[in-house]
């Protein structure tokens, strides 16, 4: 008979199928940490890992060699989940982000394209450090802009 989470002392989960249980255990035994996407709802069906989600992002780290869990990657999906994700025209902002980044991904091909976005970046991680989200919704708006309006658009 399995014991309650009150007789092993575990943590217990809070949300979703397995509430009130103890958190299963790693491999080396111990107890498995909260899930890191813990408390925000699901789109059932149609789920974007973060990965797929920061598409520009995400490539623009990649060409620099840093890995998908990086300082950058971190802040923006932050800002993406606890700002934007919060208001209906942060949904509407992010929902057009999703539909038009795949296709201006190929850019980042072009090492000097791949830089600009890299600054535009750094530019845009900036303001939301200094909490100024709307510099930095403006400052995201201008590179895709600037992808969208790249003479090397039309060879892909």
């Amino acid at each position: 008979m399995a014991k309650s989470p009150k007789d092993t002392k575990g943590p217990v989960v809070k949300t979703g199928p397995t509430k009130g249980k103890n958190r299963s255990r790693n491999d080396d035994g111990r107890w498995r940490g909260k899930r890191s996407d813990s408390g925000k709802p699901r789109d059932k069906g149609n789920k974007k890992s973060d990965k797929d989600g920061c598409f520009l992002t995400t490539a623009a780290c990649e060409h620099r060699g840093l890995a998908d869990n990086c300082y950058e990657l971190r802040v923006l999906r932050m800002f993406r989940d606890e700002v934007l994700l919060t208001t209906l025209e942060g949904r509407a902002l992010v929902e057009e982000y999703y539909s038009i980044a795949p296709d201006l991904v190929p850019l980042l091909n072009d090492k000097v394209i791949a830089e600009q976005i890299w600054k535009s970046i750094e530019v845009t991680i900036f303001h939301i450090e200094n909490c100024k989200p709307p510099n930095a919704i403006s400052a995201y708006r201008e590179m895709v802009r600037f992808l969208q309006s790249s003479p090397h658009r039309s060879h892909l």
